[in-house]
């Protein structure tokens, strides 16, 4: 019955990303148009909105009998809280620092209030809350730095080629040393790795202590 609970508890959740992550989209578009997916955070969120429909659907299948939810699910939802994770990082360390008086308006201006407020703190709350019941390996956590690995190359390659510029202050190449831009993506890429690790720990433990609780139940069950 807990295993029940917790899965409708996480589908309830991502329904609830989900929902967030559309209307940040339609406000996103309406307001920067395609130059919206230039931003990591509009594309953390985007994975995050594909990798919780596709959750929803596995566990919609396992509550209806369908066998269980794929532990690559699961590796997908570490990977997706891991980027929501840089993105919160980044916009309360890095970026509202520089915005001076108005920095609290990226916490709730427009799409902003979901994709840098509302679903990294459901995507946590919901992974360590619900989504407990599979071990992920120490491998999972290089996997987690690919998204931001492949934004980082692809964004830096087209500011090169001058076809964009930024949209973060730390990859205008132009406009500061190399070496700026080289240290910029070693903190960016540290802080990241750093974030999925303490997702995977944290992770991990709730895993382990779930493990116990099971263990307890099922000796204080064998002495009855």
């Amino acid at each position: 019955m807990k295993h029940k609970n917790r899965l409708i508890g996480a589908l309830c959740v991502n329904i609830l990303i989900v929902i967030f992550e559309v209307i940040a989209l339609i406000l996103s578009v309406a307001d920067q148009g395609v130059g919206n997916f230039m931003f990591y955070t509009q594309d953390s969120n985007y994975l995050a909105m594909i990798v919780s429909l596709l959750f929803c659907v596995y566990v919609v299948g396992e509550l209806r009998g369908k066998g269980r939810c794929p532990v690559w699910i699961h590796t997908l939802r570490y990977i997706a809280v891991s980027c929501l994770m840089l993105t919160f990082f980044v916009v309360i360390f890095i970026l509202m620092p520089a915005m001076g008086e108005h920095a609290l308006s990226m916490l709730y201006r427009g799409s902003m209030l979901y994709q840098h407020t509302l679903c990294p703190i459901l995507a946590v709350f919901s992974f360590f809350a619900f989504e407990i019941e599979n071990k992920l390996p120490g491998t999972a956590i290089a996997k987690a730095m690919i998204p931001t690995l492949i934004y980082a190359v692809v964004t830096i390659i087209l500011n090169l080629c001058r076809i964009i510029e930024g949209p973060y202050f730390f990859l205008l190449v132009y406009s500061q040393p190399w070496y700026m831009s080289v240290l910029w993506c070693v903190i960016v890429l540290g802080i990241n790795g750093f974030l999925a690790f303490m997702v995977w720990r944290l992770h991990q433990f709730f895993y382990k202590r779930n493990k116990m609780d099971a263990i307890q139940k099922c000796n204080k069950v064998s002495l009855l």
